[in-house]
């Protein structure tokens, strides 16, 4: 009798080995443990605790251990998949208690045929702002005796289901199509409760895609040394505020072509408008500089990605300012303007005296690598100043004009008569 009481508490002692978590701790387990109540396809989670690097084991269907620890702490997982009351033998370095649960029969919430259990996501995708995604659920009766649901709440909208409350018979179904607008761009989550069970409902708001544009300009042809006004126009009114960036870029080398803020604009589009803004202006500079080339204007948008280009061709030179001058014993010659070509071959200079009589014969200069040079290393285009310097052998108060022109690789510019004060 005496031996049978030592045996007695032995055994009390080694499954006083094994705890199981509460709500104020872990306590330990007697003979058997009652793990609670769940629904078929909703895993039900309990946490123990025995010997460090003990061995686990656990027979019985739709449970299983998981998430051992070397410390002693593990879980075990309820799964079942019909209604029922369910057991299972747990064993722990030795010593088994029984586990014990019941599946208690609810509507299956399922999504393209697959049963999705309780806290799972339901994923809405990529939606842009404003606009309305949906998904059909379906709700399943997949038990043998009919089944009430009494209560659907949720954060978003329910596009059509059934009246509640409502009876499903066994092996019936009905759809709920449920819609999510997101109102701003990120990450957009709401509640889905059917009757307790609780889902969440996701979506990822992104800018909507604004519809096709077009980059309209005031200028008939667009040519070197010009200021032309570009304007961003949509095909339709946009949904909602959005707005872009317009970028430029050039084939030469030439810092004067720019827009009015460098080379790189950000716009915004207002909700109902089709004109984009910069800043409070519907329209915004360009600068077309003095070099021949290609100025390529990117505008980027959401739903738009596309360029316009502006092919600057070579011209004959432009003459802004030329005049002529006495200093001394010498006539000089001033101009100014721009190439675009770079490739000024040829400059002819013809005198006359007061009453316009021809005085000698034409000059004619070929400064073509001296123009060269120059380009290379000015940084300003096709911008130039030039100043034409003759010596005059004998009285220079004779001179009183001097016709002047200047060609390159396209043609000649006729400058004109300049008349000597």
């Amino acid at each position: 009798m005496k031996l049978a009481s030592l045996l007695l508490c032995a055994a009390s002692a080694l499954v006083a080995q094994i705890q199981v978590e509460t709500p104020t701790g872990f306590q330990p387990v007697g003979a058997s443990v009652t793990l609670g109540v769940t629904n078929p396809g909703d895993p039900l989670d309990t946490r123990f605790r025995g010997p460090a690097q003990a061995n686990i084991q656990i027979g019985g269907a739709a449970f299983s251990a998981r998430d051992i620890l070397s410390n002693g702490d593990f879980t075990v997982r309820f799964l079942p998949a019909a209604e029922g009351s369910y057991s299972a033998s747990l064993t722990v370095a030795g010593v088994t208690v029984i586990v014990r649960a019941t599946a208690q029969a609810t509507v299956v919430v399922s999504q393209a045929g697959f049963a999705l259990s309780r806290g799972s996501v339901i994923d809405f995708g990529v939606v842009e702002v404003g606009a309305t995604a949906q998904q059909t659920l379906l709700l399943e009766n997949r038990s043998t005796r009919t089944l009430t649901v009494s209560k659907i709440e949720t954060g978003a909208t329910i596009l059509a289901g059934p009246a509640l409350p409502f009876n499903l018979a066994p092996g019936t179904s009905v759809p709920l199509r449920l819609g999510l607008t997101p109102a701003s761009v990120g990450f957009l989550e709401l509640p889905l409760s059917i009757d307790g069970r609780e889902f969440t409902l996701r979506a990822s708001g992104t800018i909507p895609r604004l519809p096709p544009a077009r980059i309209m300009t005031d200028a008939v042809a667009v040519l070197s040394g010009q200021q032309v006004r570009l304007r961003i126009e949509f095909a339709e009114d946009a949904r909602t505020a959005s707005g872009g960036t317009l970028e430029l870029t050039f084939s030469g080398d030439d810092p004067a072509v720019r827009l009015g803020t460098g080379r790189v604009a950000t716009f915004s589009l207002a909700a109902g408008s089709r004109v984009a803004k910069f800043g409070a202006a519907e329209d915004i500079m360009m600068q077309t500089g003095t070099t021949a080339g290609v100025i390529r204007i990117r505008v980027q948008a959401p739903g738009n990605d596309f360029v316009r280009e502006f092919r600057i061709e070579s011209q004959p030179v432009v003459v802004d300012d030329a005049k002529a001058t006495r200093e001394g014993s010498t006539i000089v010659v001033a101009i100014t303007g721009f190439d675009n070509s770079r490739g000024a071959a040829s400059m002819n200079f013809r005198f006359a005296d007061k009453a316009g009589n021809p005085l000698g014969s034409v000059f004619t200069v070929t400064p073509d690598n001296e123009w060269k040079s120059y380009f290379q290393t000015s940084g300003m285009g096709g911008v130039f100043r030039l100043r034409a310097v003759f010596p005059v052998a004998g009285d220079s108060s004779l001179v009183g004009s001097v016709t002047a022109e200047i060609a390159n690789t396209v043609g000649r510019t006729e400058i004109g008569k300049l008349t000597l004060p």
